[in-house]
């Protein structure tokens, strides 16, 4: 066939979207990884480069958003196909406040924090590792439109709230034992909050794609 044939055309656009969007996801997975480290090491010359590549983030959203009104005005795609443009706008907003919030984080590291709190980035860490392979998971599922990849990341959600709980509480306890540092938690705890606001992002991208293959929303709870 013609590679200029339409078919061969639309085909390639919405390979292309694809692509658009896995090429952000896996910046953002980057940016998250790479502010996670920064916090722990306290990296003021990391955290600078974190906040620079936000704008490439930005930068391929709006790229993402722009192919999608091409495709609908252009090729006029229907019933799944049209879900599919639709719902990767959504899935690079989610993205790109994952990468927000990897800036976030970035900027505390920058700051740093009280040296005696230490033990206590063993909260961060957890949560890290548990969202950086569940964004991962999430954009292969996304890649091969895996409901199952997706509501297996769905539900490991509820291991990154637990952490976030059992943090808060175990921080709360040193503070209201008048520990007289607990201010130094302040940027552990808005770091665990910004954490566990990724793994709500990941989980409405696994809801996306659950809508993308079924045409309803999908109805789970944790």
């Amino acid at each position: 066939m013609d590679m200029h044939h339409p078919l061969k055309v639309y085909e390639k656009e919405l390979s292309d979207l694809q692509a658009l969007v896995l090429e952000l996801g896996n910046l953002a997975l980057s940016q998250l990884t790479k502010a996670i480290n920064t916090f722990e090491e306290n990296n003021p010359e990391n955290a600078e480069a974190i906040i620079e590549t936000d704008k490439k983030v930005n930068d391929l959203e709006r790229e993402v958003d722009k192919m999608s009104l091409m495709i609908i005005t252009k090729m006029e795609p229907k019933a799944g196909d049209l879900r599919y443009v639709l719902t990767a706008s959504k899935i690079a907003s989610d993205i790109e406040r994952i990468a927000d919030y990897a800036k976030s984080i970035a900027k505390k590291g920058k700051r740093g924090f009280a040296e005696e709190h230490v033990q206590h980035l063993g909260y961060v860490q957890h949560m890290g590792q548990e969202l950086t392979a569940m964004l991962s998971s999430i954009l292969e599922a996304f890649k091969d439109l895996s409901v199952e990849k997706a509501l297996d990341v769905w539900h490991s959600d509820s291991n990154v709230d637990a952490l976030f709980k059992e943090g808060v509480s175990g921080m709360k306890n040193c503070v209201e034992a008048e520990d007289l540092e607990g201010k130094g938690f302040i940027s552990l705890l808005f770091t665990m909050r910004c954490l566990e606001r990724v793994g709500d992002h990941i989980t409405n991208i696994a809801e996306h794609i659950y809508f993308i293959k079924y045409a309803e929303f999908f109805g789970g709870k944790k």
